[in-house]
């Protein structure tokens, strides 16, 4: 019996196909049949971290440290004090710190901080002084840099800020250098300052610092010594003790001649003659008369000048002239050795300036 094979194909069933092996696409590659699909991306430019963190800080305020001055607490950035402040970067694991409040008022730690975070801090005159401090006793110089900049004569600051920062740093014994380089400022402003009872507040120290500069503004050494009087008048007898530290630094070999000769007697002023009658004012005095004597008698000779060592002769230059037409007794050349002028007349005139505004005697310099 024959078998017949049906090799029809139904409908319902598919062709046989080729077997493929399986070849992933790594294969391809290696091969050369295929190009390289996984090319190195470059994503977009990012932004600066510095910036991100910038526009991050900005918009989000998380205090996350606490300083503490005295009663009072002022949340922060911990970021931003460890920029400025050494200690912060010191101490990582703080979450708070105490400072002083003699060195760093609670008022003047606003400031403080208001400057860090602020591209164009504005600080008002009377908290500069203490903002010094605060700034050097954390050892911030960018701080430090920037406020005696501001202080410079050639930024604008004048005689008279000067006066008002050098009773603003009077109490800080931390800036008396920069009390008594305030002091040193006053040029035209001298005698409107010995004027004011901020004058007949200062220490002794003070006026010492003050009578030592060669820039004040006077028509003549007599004045400097009457102020020496004032001052000394106003808590009298309680400095009678600072008359020498005081009237040392006036230039009594400066004063006119015929005045330095009635000093060696008596003025017929109680207020005058108690000072100049003590001892040691008398001794000045006297030193004062020979200094002078020993100048008008210089003929330039190199051996002169032995004779200023031996005999302790102190040449020290004449202050700075000013000539004040409503002062009666204001000579129009410095230095004239007949002018004689009682204490009562340099108090009228004092009295006189208390009535004028303060740059009264500055102007004169744009009259002349």
């Amino acid at each position: 019996m024959e078998i017949t094979i049906d090799k029809t194909v139904h409908a319902d069933e598919l062709p046989m196909e080729p077997q493929l092996k399986e070849l992933s696409l790594r294969d391809f590659k290696k091969i050369g049949r295929m190009p390289k699909i996984f090319k190195d991306c470059c994503l977009p430019k990012q932004k600066s971290i510095v910036n991100v963190m910038k526009d991050f800080w900005q918009q989000n305020k998380h205090h996350d440290f606490l300083v503490r001055i005295g009663n009072h607490s002022f949340s922060c950035d911990r970021l931003v004090l460890m920029v400025y402040i050494d200690q912060m970067r010191h101490s990582k694991d703080q979450t708070e710190l105490r400072m002083p409040a003699k060195f760093v008022r609670p008022e003047v730690f606003e400031l403080l901080n208001r400057w860090m975070v602020d591209q164009e801090p504005f600080i008002k005159r009377p908290g500069i002084g203490n903002l010094l401090l605060a700034a050097d006793y954390l050892n911030i110089e960018q701080l430090s840099s920037q406020i005696w900049a501001c202080l410079d004569q050639n930024s604008g600051f004048g005689e008279h800020q000067a006066i008002q920062l050098a009773m603003d740093t009077l109490p800080l014994r931390d800036l008396s250098v920069l009390h008594y380089m305030m002091l040193q400022r006053i040029q035209y402003y001298f005698l409107i300052f010995v004027s004011s009872a901020e004058f007949l507040a200062l220490p002794s120290e003070s006026v010492s610092a003050l009578f030592t500069s060669n820039d004040i503004r006077v028509n003549s050494e007599a004045e400097v010594f009457y102020a020496a009087i004032r001052w000394l008048n106003f808590e009298w007898p309680t400095r009678k003790n600072c008359a020498f530290d005081v009237m040392e630094k006036v230039r009594l070999f400066r004063l006119p001649a015929k005045l330095l000769l009635l000093l060696e007697s008596s003025m017929e002023d109680t207020r005058v003659d108690r000072i100049i009658q003590l001892p040691v004012v008398k001794a000045l005095i006297e030193k004062g008369s020979f200094d002078q004597i020993a100048l008008d008698l210089d003929d330039g000779t190199s051996w002169y000048h032995e004779i200023y060592e031996i005999f302790d002769v102190t040449l020290l230059p004449p202050r700075r002239f000013i000539c004040h037409d409503l002062a009666a007794y204001h000579q129009p050349k410095p230095e004239s050795p007949d002018q004689v002028f009682a204490y009562k007349d340099f108090l009228r005139y004092l009295g006189l300036l208390q009535t004028r505004p303060l740059d009264t005697l500055q102007l004169l310099e744009k009259r002349h």
